[in-house]
């Protein structure tokens, strides 16, 4: 394996949290899930799990630029500090681990990227599938967007049937099976069985090759609506989400790659985009019932990165939480 789970205690959590008198805030109070509760076969008693992804293979391996394996670290510094209140259900979410390296490999191996990438999409997985035949909602953080891969057969496994996907990203990562990458997870997805119905949200037309045009057009289950379309106004984003609810029905998962916003540090950072505020308003806003949220390929090479993506990834998973707390 070139990836393995590493539990986290309370106390892991605790360490990333500034403690201010008179406050409480999520590392203090987020539960942490044991390697003895992870092994036996209760369910477990929290709605969400979050689990970090520490790997670049995926990116590299598909000529990006490193750096995904430090946002979980970056989400996880700012989501502890964020404050424990009326607004936040913390007794619904509980953090597993993350998902760490075992071995380095040098940027211009690619043969030896895509091996291990191949080797983690196992890991991702068979924790996605677990944590869902447990009962929660994986909310899968960090690392490229070859994980997609691992989140749909996972759930997929865990469901036993494809599972339909909303990819909120600027790329399809839609590239052909010439070994695992983070541009090719759903083609493998789509043609191992496990990707039902697909909807790419904001997929810029310039970043997307001829013969990636000519595999949607030939493919019924895949639909889209681009950025260009949105900006122009020959498409209105509340008309998408009824197509939307049209295409993928009430049960998807959700996958967001961060370079969707406009200079969001990422390994495809783009000057356009939507706008962090504009995302966030589109999980409040999609109507449906999560199988799983994914969020990839935060860049972290610096503390201005750092903080930027730390503090981005922890509003997101915010929104997430209260957007389907209460939902069935």
């Amino acid at each position: 394996m070139s990836t393995i789970l590493e539990h986290y205690s309370s106390s892991d959590l605790v360490s990333r949290t500034s403690i201010r008198a008179g406050e409480q805030r999520l590392g203090q109070v987020i539960s942490a899930i044991s390697p003895e509760h992870w092994a036996n076969e209760d369910e477990l008693p929290f709605k969400f799990v979050i689990v970090g992804v520490e790997e670049d293979f995926g990116v590299r391996a598909n000529y990006g630029r490193g750096g995904a394996q430090e946002s979980y670290q970056a989400f996880l510094s700012y989501f502890c500090n964020l404050q424990t209140n009326r607004f936040f259900p913390s007794s619904q979410v509980a953090v597993l681990g993350a998902v760490v390296a075992t071995s380095k490999i040098p940027h211009e191996q690619t043969d030896l990227l895509r091996s291990a990438t191949a080797s983690n999409d196992i890991v991702i997985q068979r924790i996605v599938q677990r944590i869902i035949q447990k009962g929660a909602i994986p909310i899968v953080i960090g690392g490229g967007h070859n994980n997609a891969y691992g989140c749909l057969s996972g759930t997929s496994l865990a469901k036993g049937m494809p599972i339909h996907c909303l990819n909120i990203d600027a790329h399809t990562d839609l590239r052909n099976t010439e070994g695992r990458h983070s541009g090719n997870g759903f083609t493998y997805a789509m043609e191992e069985g496990y990707l039902g119905q697909y909807f790419i949200l904001g997929v810029q037309e310039n970043y997307t090759a001829e013969h990636i045009w000519q595999r949607i057009e030939n493919h019924e289950n895949i639909d889209l609506a681009s950025y260009e379309d949105l900006m122009s106004g020959e498409e209105q984003l509340e008309e998408v989400f009824v197509r939307i609810g049209d295409h993928l029905g009430e049960h998807y998962g959700l996958e967001l790659d961060v370079d969707v916003m406009a200079n969001f540090p990422s390994s495809a950072q783009s000057i356009s985009g939507f706008s962090m505020d504009q995302v966030r308003k589109m999980i409040y806003a999609l109507d449906f019932s999560p199988h799983y949220f994914h969020l990839c390929e935060g860049r972290v090479t610096n503390e201005q990165e750092f903080a930027h993506v730390g503090r981005g990834l922890a509003l997101l998973v915010s929104d997430f939480v209260k957007a389907h707390i209460f939902s069935e």
